[in-house]
C-alpha cells in the first residue's frame, strides 16, 4: 500500500494563505526551496488537489516546461507537472486537462483506493478542507511543512483539529524557510 504526504507552505504563525485575496507574497521560495519540491514532485506517482489549489496551478504549470523566461528548476517542475497523473476533488469542476481526472462522490473511499493501489506515495497540495478531511480519516501518513519566516495574523490554517505528530527530519534554508517533514502517530 503506498503512503499520502501533504506538502504544503505555512506562514510561521500557521497558515496556508492570508485573510481575503493572498497573493502569496509571503511565500520565500528561491531555486533552493523548489528544488525540494521538485524532488517530492518527482518521487510522487500522483499529486491531489482540492479545486481551490488545482484552479491556482492552471494559469502557470501546463506551460511552464516551454517558458525560457522562467529558470530552470520552474521548467523542471513544469514537465513534473504536466506528466504526473493529477487527482483533482471537487463538486463543481467538470473539464479538466492535463492528465487530471476529478473526483466528486465518495471522496475519500476513492482516495483510500488511490493509496491502496499506489506502490510509492500521493503527493496531495491541498487546500485546508481536503486536508482536514483527510487527516480525520487517518488517511494522511507524512506531513512535508515549509514554514516560511513570515507572520499574516489572520487566514486559513491547515490544521482544524488535533494533530499528533513524529518530527522526521528539518531543513533549514538559506532565506528563512524551514521544511519540516512528520509522520502521523
Amino acid at each position: 500500500m503506498g503512503r499520502l504526504i501533504v506538502s504544503m507552505n505555512l506562514s510561521l504563525d500557521g497558515y496556508i494563505e492570508a485573510e481575503g485575496e493572498d497573493d502569496g507574497s509571503w511565500l520565500r521560495i528561491d531555486e533552493e526551496v523548489h528544488s525540494v519540491f521538485n524532488e517530492l514532485a518527482a518521487g510522487a506517482d500522483a499529486f491531489l488537489y482540492g479545486r481551490k489549489v488545482y484552479a491556482v496551478m492552471i494559469p502557470y504549470w501546463p506551460n511552464a516546461a516551454e517558458d525560457a523566461q522562467k529558470p530552470a528548476y520552474e521548467r523542471e517542475y513544469g514537465r513534473l507537472w504536466v506528466a504526473k497523473p493529477k487527482v483533482v476533488v471537487s463538486t463543481s469542476m467538470k473539464e479538466v486537462g492535463w492528465n487530471t481526472r476529478v473526483l466528486s462522490l465518495d471522496v475519500f473511499d476513492d482516495i483510500a483506493r488511490l493509496k491502496q493501489a499506489s506502490e510509492g506515495y500521493i503527493l496531495c497540495y491541498g487546500g485546508a478542507e481536503l486536508v482536514s478531511g483527510l487527516h480525520e480519516r487517518r488517511l494522511v501518513d507524512e506531513y512535508t511543512l515549509f514554514i516560511h519566516p513570515s507572520t499574516l495574523g489572520a487566514g486559513v490554517s491547515l490544521f482544524r483539529e488535533r494533530a499528533d505528530l513524529n518530527l522526521l527530519d528539518i531543513r533549514r534554508f538559506r532565506q528563512g524557510t524551514l521544511a519540516l517533514r512528520y509522520a502521523t502517530s
